[in-house]
């Protein structure tokens, strides 16, 4: 579980994107969280990922709190997949998913071991493209790169994932398909997965708790069931329409 515990972030002008925030992310699901600037929402998955530490307030993932003293290890806990991650588009996909740890031109001096191989071939094959490992890198779309991204990320058996705004880097259909292929894996693997989205819709459909950054404050996309969530979520509602 990754838990928010009074969690407060601020830019640099030293604003509050975000205060007194409390939120749990439950192993086997799939969470967005949508923002009406989407710096704010960078902020908070800056946090849940050990990239920064907040201002105020504590988060823990899998009982580890953020502190200096342990950024490296809740980084090593939370992969993130990124649309620029950095490949060898001439490389065989299957390559590409090998290389996890330094740069990939230091890995282009080196063939992968036999057990990061199965390691690879078990990552591609959660992730849809088990058929693809030998192919080419640059004959895969956008949306398979990216799914690329998420299976050299599952080699290092991370307990969480991060992905940032999935459907700005990729188009509507292929954001729904990653997104379709995400839930399935969180269920399957047990994993927590957050990811930030510019369409309330599209986290609506396909994540299982929506999380809504609005007026400085941090509320489940539930405003039937919890009236406290409805000014934020309709000032959220307003940004992105």
């Amino acid at each position: 579980m990754i838990e928010l515990l009074g969690v407060g972030i601020q830019d640099e002008q030293k604003a509050w994107r975000l205060r007194k925030a409390c939120a749990r992310f439950h192993r086997g699901t799939l969470s967005a969280v949508v923002a009406g600037s989407p710096a704010d929402g960078a902020a908070l998955l800056d946090a849940l990922s050990g990239r920064r530490i907040p201002e105020e307030g504590r988060v823990w993932v899998t009982r580890v709190p953020l502190m200096r003293e342990t950024r490296g290890r809740i980084r090593a806990l939370v992969g993130e997949a990124t649309s620029t991650a950095v490949f060898v588009t001439h490389r065989s996909v299957l390559w590409n998913t090998c290389v996890t740890r330094g740069t990939v031109l230091a890995g282009l001096l080196r063939l992968p071991h036999r057990c990061q191989e199965q390691a690879a071939l078990s990552a591609l094959a959660a992730v849809g493209l088990a058929r693809r490992a030998d192919d080419p890198l640059v004959a895969l779309p956008p949306g398979d790169r990216l799914r690329v991204a998420v299976a050299r990320t599952l080699v290092r058996r991370p307990a969480a994932l991060v992905l940032r705004g999935v459907d700005a880097a990729l188009g509507a259909d292929d954001a729904a398909s990653l997104l379709g292929m995400l839930g399935r894996l969180v269920r399957s693997h047990r994993l927590i997965a957050v990811v930030s989205l510019a369409s309330i819709e599209l986290a609506r459909t396909h994540a299982e708790r929506v999380l809504v950054v609005a007026a400085g404050g941090l509320v489940p996309d539930t405003p039937e069931r919890q009236p406290q969530a409805a000014p934020a979520a309709r000032q959220l509602e307003r940004v992105v329409r």
